[in-house]
């Protein structure tokens, strides 16, 4: 099965979404509704989703590698798989979430047999997660100065790659603890909370006056 037309109109739009006459009602469904419709075999549904969380997808994976290629190779094979499966798939009221989560796995696994052992693989996700600064609303707003921004920028680099991903995850994707402690593998939902914790306190002690 190929997914070759959804993935030309995809890159043909760039980052821009390419909807199917109709789709607007897809927009305006619960979440919920719309993957039951996907698991039930609705096209357009499916059309939807891939043609929506594509870039989103997209951009995500570049937080782990700069390799273009593999990104779409990931997110297209992540489809197909998706599609095939549809009727053994659960449900889900988190569908980014969900996306997510199956991406991350999948892009884990891709980058392992590419670099030929995991240690490689976690260096490539590790060397990730850049933050840009106009998409962290919770701190800096129109108003802020620019050397506050510089020393916010500063801030951010000090972080380890992995409290970068926490902080993406709780801030700029709304994730709950629970979902950032299943996203990010942590066995306990408390590891999540303490991984956010440090990040914002090691934040605001590189911030200094500003925090």
């Amino acid at each position: 099965m190929k997914l070759q037309t959804e993935k030309m109109l995809v890159e043909k739009a760039g980052t821009s979404i390419v909807l199917l006459d109709g789709s607007a009602r897809f927009q305006r469904m619960p979440e919920s509704e719309l993957w039951d419709l996907f698991r039930a075999g609705d096209e357009a549904a499916f059309h939807y989703l891939y043609i929506t969380y594509f870039p989103i997808l997209f951009t995500y994976g570049h937080q782990f590698t700069p390799d273009r290629e593999l990104v779409k190779d990931v997110i297209q094979d992540l489809f197909i798989y998706l599609k095939e499966k549809r009727h053994t798939l659960g449900p889900t009221t988190a569908i980014k979430f969900y996306l997510y989560t199956a991406y991350r796995r999948r892009i884990v696994r891709y980058l392992s047999q590419k670099k030929h052992n995991c240690e490689d693989a976690k260096g490539a996700i590790n060397a990730g997660f850049d933050i840009a600064l106009s998409q962290e609303s919770f701190i800096v707003d129109q108003t802020t100065h620019e050397e506050y921004k510089q020393k916010l920028e500063h801030a951010f680099n000090v972080l380890t790659p992995r409290q970068r991903e926490v902080i993406i995850y709780y801030f700029y994707e709304d994730f709950s603890y629970e979902e950032i402690a299943s996203l990010m593998g942590f066995s306990k939902v408390q590891y999540a909370r303490i991984q956010v914790s440090r990040s914002i306190a090691k934040l605001r002690k590189v911030l200094g006056k500003f925090a």
